[in-house]
């Protein structure tokens, strides 16, 4: 993923936007997720980082890593150099620029250098080696492929920013739609504030692509949360002209308490507590409460519309409810 920043131009690639907005969100989120990694995949318990005072490689060419900081451990008390490089493609060309970045790093640093590439395609790749033979030495470096790391390392980490990537990693015998539903809770109770939730689903659809599981995981988006705002690539989270038409859509009164009942309730059943949902939703606690409570009268409700002619005006007045929960509980009905 790291890029020549000089050289002959090159045709842009189909897929170059998309790139780089994986290249976005592995840089977001590299605080967090490089400590989960050197953990849970390479296995270190006991360990220390410190930043290089110049992380671009200048020397001819200009290079800049993906990751690369010094660390302490067992193993180098005095400190080595840590390499983490992420590649979402198999491309030839991979291994050299791995033993560049090397022989470039050696030289400035005269440091041992660790080198670890994560590889997020589908599968093993084919044309990376992870090794290059010349005459007087073979060289090596270990080749990590997400898909093959079990989606519980990242799901049950301690941040959203390694949360996310379960959806890269190899789902075992889960269902799909069960792990992206089970992704999207663990975000919502990580993330701490609406804002950084609905970025971390927006990470979440975007990675998603990988797997061909983008339009499964905005569906499943909308059914637990009931919010249009993030279908088609999370539009009104981004702020787009088409998102915002979204947004003034929302913003009718009716349909947006409507939408906040059907969010409450759907949430509700999947347990996530009050302040939660007014967190994620941006409404007071005190009428996601209300809501809540008047959920628990949902098998009166449903028996009373059940009966023929049924009034839906006339059943809230009877069981002190909002006449636009009955309205919600009604549609799921004739569903």
């Amino acid at each position: 993923m790291a890029k020549r920043t000089n050289g002959p131009k090159k045709k842009a690639p189909e897929n170059k936007e998309e790139g780089n907005s994986y290249d976005k969100i592995f840089k977001e989120n590299l605080r967090e997720l490089i400590p989960a990694l050197i953990r849970s995949v390479l296995g270190y318990k006991d360990f220390r980082l410190e930043a290089l005072p110049q992380v671009k490689l200048q020397t001819t060419l200009e290079k800049e890593p993906d990751f690369f900081m010094k660390i302490f451990d067992e193993r180098s008390p005095g400190g080595r150099l840590l390499h983490f490089e992420f590649e979402g493609q198999d491309l030839e060309s991979m291994d050299w620029r791995m033993e560049e970045y090397l022989g470039i790093g050696g030289k400035i640093y005269r440091m041992e250098i660790q080198q670890e590439l994560f590889y997020l395609g589908i599968g093993t790749p084919k044309n990376i080696k992870g090794e290059i033979k010349h005459t007087h030495f073979t060289y090596r470096y270990p080749v990590h492929c997400i898909g093959r790391i079990s989606y519980k390392k990242f799901l049950y980490g301690k941040s959203p920013q390694e949360v996310v990537f379960a959806i890269l990693a190899d789902p075992e015998e889960t269902d799909a739609g069960e792990l992206i539903r089970m992704i999207i809770e663990r975000l919502v109770q990580l993330a701490g504030d609406p804002m950084a939730t609905k970025k971390f689903i927006n990470q979440l659809v975007m990675l998603s692509r990988k797997r061909n599981l983008r339009a499964k995981t905005v569906k499943i988006i909308n059914t637990i949360m009931d919010y249009k705002a993030y279908e088609d690539d999370i539009l009104y989270i981004n702020g787009r002209e088409e998102g915002q038409e979204i947004g003034k859509e929302i913003g009718k009164e009716i349909g947006k308490e409507e939408k906040a009942i059907i969010a409450i309730r759907n949430m509700s059943k999947k347990g996530f507590d009050a302040s939660v949902i007014a967190g994620f939703l941006e409404i007071p606690i005190e009428y996601v409460t209300g809501i809540k409570e008047q959920l628990t009268k949902e098998a009166q409700i449903t028996a009373l519309l059940k009966k023929k002619n049924a009034d839906v005006k006339k059943i809230a007045e009877q069981l002190e409810v909002n006449p636009l929960l009955v309205s919600v509980v009604q549609d799921h009905l004739e569903k």
